[in-house]
This record gives C-alpha cells, sequence and structure tokens, in this order.
C-alpha cells in the first residue's frame, strides 16, 4: 500500500514535467522526489513499531490476565523480565531500517514506472515483491550485526 502511494506520486510527479522544472530551477528531482518520502518513512516505521509493540504488550496482559489467571503486577513483572532495553532499541533502529528500503524501493520503481495504468499496476507489484525482498535480507543482516555487537 506504501509503494503503490509512492509510485502513484512519483509517476504524477514526472508524468507533470514537474522533473524538468525543478531541473529549471537548479533542483535536485530526484532528492526533491525520493528524499522527503525517504525521510517520513524512517522516521514513522519506528513510531508504528512502538505503537504495534505496546498493543503487543497489551494484548499479552489481556490474555495472560483473562484467560491464564496471572495477576497484571506478575504479568508486569515476567514482561520486565524477558524483554529488555536493548530489544527495544534494536526493534526501533530496524523498523528505521525498512522504512527507509521500502521507500527506497518505491521510489524507484515509481522512477522507472511507465505512464498507462497496466505500467503502474506492474511497478506497484515489482515495488512490493522488491521491498519485501530487501527488508527479509536487511532483516538477516542486522540481526547479524546486533549479534556482533551484543545488542
Amino acid at each position: 500500500m506504501i509503494a503503490n502511494a509512492v509510485i502513484l506520486a512519483v509517476r504524477e510527479l514526472r508524468r507533470n514535467l514537474m522533473r524538468a522544472a525543478l531541473t529549471t530551477l537548479g533542483i535536485s528531482p530526484i532528492e526533491f522526489l525520493v528524499l522527503p518520502r525517504m525521510l517520513a518513512l524512517a522516521v514513522m516505521m519506528p513510531l508504528l513499531a512502538l505503537y504495534a509493540d505496546l498493543l503487543g504488550l497489551l494484548g499479552g496482559m489481556a490474555v495472560g490476565v483473562g484467560m491464564l489467571d496471572l495477576g497484571v503486577v506478575e504479568y508486569y513483572l515476567r514482561t520486565i523480565g524477558a524483554i529488555g532495553l536493548d530489544d527495544c532499541v534494536a526493534g526501533l533502529i530496524k523498523a528505521s531500517v525498512f522504512g527507509v528500503l521500502i521507500a527506497i524501493a518505491g521510489c524507484l520503481r515509481g522512477i522507472q514506472c511507465g505512464r498507462s495504468s497496466a505500467a503502474v499496476g506492474a511497478a506497484t507489484t515489482s515495488a512490493v515483491v522488491t521491498g519485501i525482498v530487501l527488508v527479509i535480507v536487511s532483516d538477516a543482516a542486522t540481526t547479524v550485526i546486533f549479534d556482533l555487537i551484543g545488542l
């Protein structure tokens, strides 16, 4: 969904001859089109991950207290014992990396996109596949790096 929005926005800006206008003004069209989307996803993905983590903890508490007969204090103590600050930091760093990679995949396919609606569909599919592959590879790489540095 994010890739589709990026592709459509970049394609529309490209189609409107905005790239020529930006070049005339001395502004790099790639920086103007890609950098804001990359920064937005790099900032918003950690916030989304933090939100999902908090909802996951609340859901776990609901299951633990409601179905497993744990007390709220016992759930809290076990959660604090199982999850450290380093886990949260690693997750936020990974989310930021994923956001940048998704933005790169979407912008790349948006710039390469043709003018027809079929080309937009193909570019969207390609951006989604590229994003998924980049996220899986970067997840493995960051996991190895975090393991090496002890995070």
